[in-house]
């Protein structure tokens, strides 16, 4: 009882200079942005949906099974976010670790006490004779305020920590998209391409015919012979791409190199009604880079409190409970119990170098107050030209997709005609030539005008939270992770 009441007398005294010192280090405050209450560019072909972010699987909205596949299988499977996971477990082991400083460290102890004085008076003053010895040892050390501040430093880092892994996940899914949405219109483009060579292949075919009739110069023969050799050209390009972008989708989701499953014709991926518009700027606080700025904001503020706590007492008891006898035979059965206790109280009087650490404590808080405004800043900034850039890659897409569908349109009408022997051949192929270029071209503005949904949604942080449950995988190794215990 004498010890509890030592304890109790410790811990009242450790909570009063806690409540009563201003060492304790200052309280976490979040700083003020000054948020924009409307995004400078407007987008009107944005729509707002009740979804939060987060946990929004956007990508759905393409309506393509094959990218919902690949986006589900990358976030179970790439290397990133499992090393990102990993760090998590080591963090949530660290406040573990901190949070079991509460209880008491118990060591077991045995050995043997031999009494070889003589003097029977001597020995019998002894509280013990020759024999065995066991029993437990209680042993505490703590300093209150510094227990609680790097308990709260732990905290955030275990934040900080998840927030970063979050970042993995949401920078993994607009890579998967990416590569994806690139290949798609690569293999879209290799068509195209083909049947534009294969074109001008018959035009200088034809022309050659009517240069050696001398209806057509050899400038103008030169010209689509050289028009042909340009093309011909791009045909490697675009499969070395497909190959790339193939291998890139696989290295995502930590497999070897093979085919990816074709999802719809890339001119038939929907690029409208896609991206939530309007929505307040706040949304940005829930992106991990935001999240992950402001808890190492909090670990720095906390990190002051932890080096402010040095000058505060350090709690010290040390309790032996155990049993002694005369006999190994009985060892725990011996009513010779015995039990003592030491504690103790201290802290440091001179420690001139301790108000250096604090300050360094307080410059780090000072660089992650203002890392904190640039990635809050920064996220404003890219939101806002993301909704600019998605209006007008939208806008053009629009007019390149009008442009193509009016050559196809032209050419289908002029081939029909030629059928019928109203039109001849040159001009039938010439528009087959022009219809294939406004393909390619429009293709690639729709490339374009898709990535830039891609690079919204992540600077909105979305979609990160989805089917995210930080389990871990088995290694088959014998290893076992996420397990506190």
């Amino acid at each position: 009882m004498r010890c509890l009441h030592i304890l109790q007398c410790s811990l009242l005294l450790a909570v009063l200079l806690l409540q009563g010192c201003a060492l304790y280090g200052p309280d976490y405050t979040k700083p003020e942005v000054g948020a924009p209450e409307v995004w400078r560019s407007k987008d009107s072909l944005a729509r707002l949906d009740g979804v939060p972010l987060p946990e929004m699987a956007w990508w759905d909205r393409f309506k393509d099974p094959a990218l919902n596949d690949l986006i589900k299988r990358v976030l179970l499977q790439n290397n990133n976010v499992q090393a990102a996971l990993g760090n998590l477990f080591q963090a949530q082991g660290v406040l573990r670790q901190i949070e079991m400083r509460w209880v008491p460290r118990v060591d077991a102890g045995a050995g043997y006490i031999s009494v070889n004085d003589t003097n029977p008076l001597t020995v019998a003053k002894l509280p013990f004779n020759s024999g065995f010895s066991a029993g437990f040892i209680p042993n505490y050390s703590i300093n209150i305020l510094q227990q609680l501040r790097t308990q709260e430093q732990a905290q955030a880092n275990v934040a900080a920590t998840r927030a970063a892994k979050n970042a993995v996940r949401l920078s993994v899914i607009s890579q998967m998209v990416g590569s994806y949405f690139s290949l798609r219109e690569e293999e879209f483009r290799l068509a195209r391409q083909k049947d534009l060579v294969e074109a001008l292949e018959q035009v200088v075919k034809k022309y050659t015919e009517a240069h050696k009739e001398g209806l057509i110069s050899a400038f103008a023969l030169r010209q689509y012979t050289l028009d042909l050799a340009n093309a011909r050209s791009e045909i490697p390009v675009i499969q070395y791409n497909i190959v790339r972008l193939g291998n890139t989708i696989h290295l995502l989701l930590n497999e070897n190199p093979g085919p990816v499953v074709s999802g719809p014709d890339f001119m038939a991926i929907p690029y409208t009604s896609i991206i939530s518009g309007n929505l307040p700027s706040k949304v940005l606080m829930n992106r991990p880079d935001v999240i992950s700025a402001e808890e190492q904001l909090r670990r720095s503020n906390a990190n002051i409190g932890v080096n402010t706590s040095f000058f505060f007492p350090t709690i010290s008891l040390t309790t032996p409970v155990g049993q002694s006898s005369q006999a190994l035979s009985t060892l725990f059965t011996s009513p010779e119990s015995y039990w003592q206790y030491q504690g103790g109280l201290s802290m440091p009087i001179v420690n001139l170098g301790q108000f250096g650490a604090i300050e360094s404590a307080k410059g780090q808080y000072y660089t992650d107050y203002y890392g904190y405004q640039q990635t809050v800043r920064s996220a404003f900034a890219a939101v806002d030209s993301d909704f600019a850039s998605h209006a007008r890659y939208t806008e053009s897409l629009e007019q390149m997709l009008e442009f193509y569908d009016t050559r196809r349109q032209r050419f289908e009408n002029e081939e029909t005609r030629h059928r019928e022997g109203l039109v001849g051949m040159p001009e039938v192929l010439n528009l087959r030539v022009s219809m294939n270029q406004a393909g390619i071209e429009a293709a690639q503005t729709k490339l374009n005008q898709l990535l830039s949904i891609v690079h919204l949604y992540q600077d909105l942080g979305g979609g990160y939270a989805v089917d995210n449950t930080e389990e871990s995988h088995d290694l088959g190794d014998g290893h076992r992770f996420g397990d506190l215990f």
